[in-house]
Formats: structure tokens, C-alpha cells, sequence
């Protein structure tokens, strides 16, 4: 693997492209390789053309729809997430395209229609006056789910092919992809997401199996394809029995330490001293005559341009799969 940058590009250049922080001239060094091993990267995939992250195209300069400043603040994100180590990120990026290839979140997000009582497990908010990355929020109500049996079931979908994961796996795949829509990627204050788990109603004794898999499921996903973009996750009206989770998850080490920073236990759901009393609502502390259904934005949030080009393909190649199949 290439060890120094070449000629065709300046570590200024990189440094200067890098809005959502300061980067020292090492780390730039080494995002500057990793930009240029993306010919290398790409023609070791399972599908060298698959080339989209969270919407974007991870690509060459000169390739058309390719934000560069933007792909570069991704880029930085896997590099950041292996702490700078570039042989690590290379193989972090090649396992998320595979991934992404293979398990179309964008379709998940955008193509895919769902048992209707998703609708009630979870919301995106954008909140106006709020700290730093805590604009974009997703929740979730796990406290509203009433048959985990059919929620956590295989998902057949409205596709040719057959997809990958739960029904509940790939709803919850897709709030995430929805939220990255809002986020800048050149922000500080904007390139990341909060998370809000809400424990009301639960019961530690009857959760049902498919859910503990698919917790399971998603810890890993996110952790290996949605790297450096948590800010805070609230886990709120946490019963006080159920501390141990908390602890247990350190003890098993799925998630690594620096994600763990991130957590705030609550046994309560009063989030006013994080989020805008005035925007909240009333059963979160807030003065908002609103419910959180009120806030939910998921439904209006549109897919960048790059994105919706590789959804058409994926289209495209399912109807020549299915014209295939039927000669």
C-alpha cells in the first residue's frame, strides 16, 4: 500500500477542503493517501461500480457527482473511526461498500414500505435552538411495540430480489440513512446526529427474542458502516432494574469505549437540560403543546442527487434480473 502522497494533489489542499475541523498536517498526510488508494479501493470490491456512501459518491475527483469536500469529511470519518490508521480505514471502507452493495440502505430509507406500526417505534426531529450536533435527532419508542413477532420477522419487501434482515432491521437502517440527508457534512456543528432511545413502557422480562437479535445486529452495523457520527445517545425512563444492560455492554465489549462516552442513562424523560424546552414536548419536560409524532419530519426528507441515481440502477438491474428470469 502507498505510504506517501503523490504529487497530484497538496496536503494544503486537503487541509483546505476540511471544514467540520482542524486537521493537523499528519492526519492530512494520511487522508491524502487514502483519497488516492480509491482507484485501488474500489477495484477490490464485490461490485467495483457500487460507489455511494450515505448518498454520495466516494470517487475520483474528476468523476461527475462527486462533492469533494464532502466525500473528503466521509473519507476522514472511517480514517478517524481506526485512528488514523490507513491500512485499517482502507479495509473499514471496502467491507461498508460491500455492505452497502449488498444491503441497499438507500433502498431501506427510500424504496421500501413497512408494517405500519413502525410508524409508532420511531421519528426524526430537527431542532432549531440546540447544541452542537443536536439538530438532527432520531428516536425511538420502543415502549409502542405491540407484535414484536411480525416486526422482527424476515422482511420479504416489495423488491425482485430478496433482501437482507429483519423488517424491523432495515426500518431501522433506513431512519438512519433518512437522518444523514440533514446532516453537513462540513459542519462542526452539523455532521453529526443525536440518538434517543426511550424505555417507557418496557418490560426487561418480555422482550422478545428477534428484538435482542436485532439490537444486536444493529450495534454491529452501526459500529463497523456509520463510523464518527454519533454525538449524544439518551437511553430515557430507563427502570432502574434494568442498569445492568448498561454495564453488560461494556463488559462485553460490542461497543467500543468511545461510543460509550457518548451514552447518557436517564430514569426519566425530562431532556431539557440538552434540548429547547420551548420545541420539546410537554411528556419530555418541554413546554411544546406538540407530541413527538408532530415533530417527525421522516416522511419529507428527500435523497440527495447521487443517491437517487443509485437507486434508479438498482431499479434498472432488477427489472433486467426479472426480464432474465422470465426467458
Amino acid at each position: 500500500m502507498t505510504t506517501e502522497p503523490t504529487e497530484s494533489a497538496t496536503v494544503e489542499s486537503v487541509i483546505d477542503s476540511i471544514k467540520s475541523q482542524k486537521l493537523s498536517k499528519e492526519n492530512a498526510e494520511k487522508l491524502l493517501i487514502l483519497i488516492e488508494l480509491l482507484p485501488q479501493i474500489l477495484s477490490e470490491l464485490n461490485n467495483p461500480d457500487y460507489d455511494e456512501i450515505f448518498g454520495y459518491r466516494i470517487n475520483t475527483n474528476e468523476k461527475p457527482h462527486v462533492n469533494v469536500p464532502v466525500r473528503n469529511e466521509i473519507l476522514l470519518k472511517y480514517l478517524a473511526a481506526d485512528k488514523y490508521d490507513l491500512e485499517l480505514a482502507k479495509k473499514r471502507i471496502i467491507n461498508c461498500l460491500n455492505w452497502r452493495n449488498k444491503f441497499q440502505p438507500l433502498h431501506a430509507a427510500f424504496e421500501e414500505k413497512f408494517d405500519s406500526e413502525l410508524n409508532e417505534l420511531g421519528v426524526i426531529t430537527n431542532f432549531n435552538n440546540t447544541g452542537a450536533n443536536l439538530k438532527i435527532i432520531t428516536w425511538n419508542l420502543y415502549g409502542n411495540l405491540k407484535n414484536p413477532k411480525k416486526i422482527f420477522e424476515k422482511f420479504g419487501g416489495n423488491s425482485i430480489k430478496e433482501l437482507p434482515g429483519s423488517q424491523f432491521l432495515r426500518w431501522r437502517i433506513g431512519l438512519m440513512e433518512k437522518s444523514l440527508q440533514l446532516v453537513d457534512f462540513t459542519d462542526p456543528k452539523n455532521n453529526k446526529i443525536g440518538q434517543i432511545h426511550d424505555y417507557n413502557n418496557i418490560s426487561m422480562f418480555k422482550i422478545d427474542p428477534g428484538q435482542k437479535q436485532s439490537t444486536k445486529e444493529i450495534i454491529e452495523i452501526f459500529g463497523s458502516n456509520y463510523p464518527e457520527l454519533l454525538s449524544t445517545k439518551f437511553f430515557i425512563n430507563v427502570p432502574l432494574i434494568m442498569g445492568w444492560v448498561f454495564t453488560f455492554f461494556k463488559t462485553i465489549r460490542i461497543i467500543n469505549e468511545e461510543t460509550l462516552k457518548k451514552f447518557q442513562v436517564l430514569n426519566n424523560g425530562n431532556l431539557t437540560e440538552f434540548l429547547p424546552s420551548n420545541e420539546l414536548p410537554k411528556s419530555y419536560g418541554g413546554s411544546s403543546g406538540k407530541s413527538i409524532f408532530d415533530l417527525d419530519i421522516s416522511n419529507s426528507i428527500k435523497l440527495n442527487d447521487y443517491g437517487e441515481i443509485i437507486l434508479k440502477k438498482i431499479g434498472d438491474d432488477e427489472i433486467e434480473h426479472n426480464n432474465d428470469d422470465v426467458e
